[in-house]
């Protein structure tokens, strides 16, 4: 279509009923989506390289599925396989919706409004997006480097979305009855990675367990005044440097640039952002922090679907 032929569609736009453009509007939406959607599978079968059944690299394309997707056949377990198994794609349904529900996801979108806008089912809509933060809650930085800010943080227990509850209900308005809290430990450095793991319990070997592995050599930690930080340095195969930021000495940051502002005001962002939903549970709570992150992290033109591929 030229520019001629398009200004003038655009002009016939205004001749067009309510229902009518609610019309036009849906098959627009679910054009691009199909564009956006079946361009990221595209790309991500040209990067298959293994089965996703067992891993194996000797397999050959077996056709396509009904709804156009690359098939193969793996040569070592003899099962067949498609370009979205093995990821958080795979088994959702209503690819057309696709796109148009991961931009709502970039607003935040209310469960029940991303239904009634595409609709879907509110527990389809559920389902998805916690299919989409799979992959971007296991993307995790494996190291961090430069000077490096940790710190826990607490967030109330929280059974939403539960049926059965491991404990006695609580009343509402009870009080003398102290809400346990999530232990969260949360480390970034100052190039932007950022890395988090949701603790059983606030204990020493928790932390260690989840914050050792991504320090580097020739790093600096920093680090409240909690003692286990320093445990943890000692315990290194090898040498740190760790500043510890003493609150009752008043010292919040060192020789002027060792500190954990940074990571504080990301905790701060982070549960701001938190509030809108009203109480997350504590099961899913791994999900929110790595929605969190990956919307702090991404480019303009990424997508929710590219992240799952």
């Amino acid at each position: 279509m030229n520019n001629s032929q398009f200004n003038t569609l655009q002009a016939s736009l205004g001749t067009l009923s309510f229902v009518q453009l609610k019309r036009l509007r849906k098959c627009v939406d679910d054009r691009i989506s199909a564009d956006h959607v079946g361009k990221a599978i595209a790309v991500h079968e040209e990067s298959v390289s293994e089965c996703a059944h067992c891993g194996g690299h000797h397999f050959t394309k077996y056709g396509t599925t009904s709804r156009g997707q690359q098939r193969y056949y793996c040569k070592s377990c003899h099962r067949t396989f498609n370009s979205l198994s093995g990821t958080p794609l795979s088994g959702m349904r209503i690819r057309d919706k696709w796109h148009q529900y991961s931009e709502g996801m970039w607003l935040t979108m209310k469960l029940r409004e991303a239904a009634k806008e595409l609709g879907v089912n509110i527990k389809t809509a559920w389902r998805w997006r916690h299919q989409l933060l799979s992959q971007p809650r296991r993307n995790k930085p494996s190291e961090l480097h430069g000077i490096i800010e940790a710190d826990e943080t607490f967030i109330n227990e929280s059974f939403k979305g539960r049926r059965k509850l491991d404990r006695l209900s609580r009343k509402r308005g009870s009080k003398g009855k102290e809400i346990p809290k999530v232990p969260i430990m949360l480390a970034l450095d100052r190039n932007g990675s950022v890395t988090h793991s949701v603790l059983n319990r606030n204990t020493r070997e928790e932390l260690e367990r989840s914050l050792a592995p991504v320090l580097t050599p020739d790093s600096v930690l920093c680090t409240d005044g909690n003692l286990s930080y320093q445990t943890i340095v000692k315990n290194l195969p090898f040498k740190l440097d760790h500043k510890r930021l003493i609150a009752l000495d008043n010292q919040r940051v060192v020789d002027g640039i060792y500190h954990i502002q940074t990571l504080n005001n990301w905790m701060m962002r982070w549960k701001q952002w938190l509030r809108q939903f009203n109480g997350v549970g504590t099961a899913y709570l791994d999900n929110y922090i790595a929605w969190f992150r990956q919307m702090e992290q991404a480019k303009d033109d990424d997508s929710w679907v590219e992240y799952a591929l």
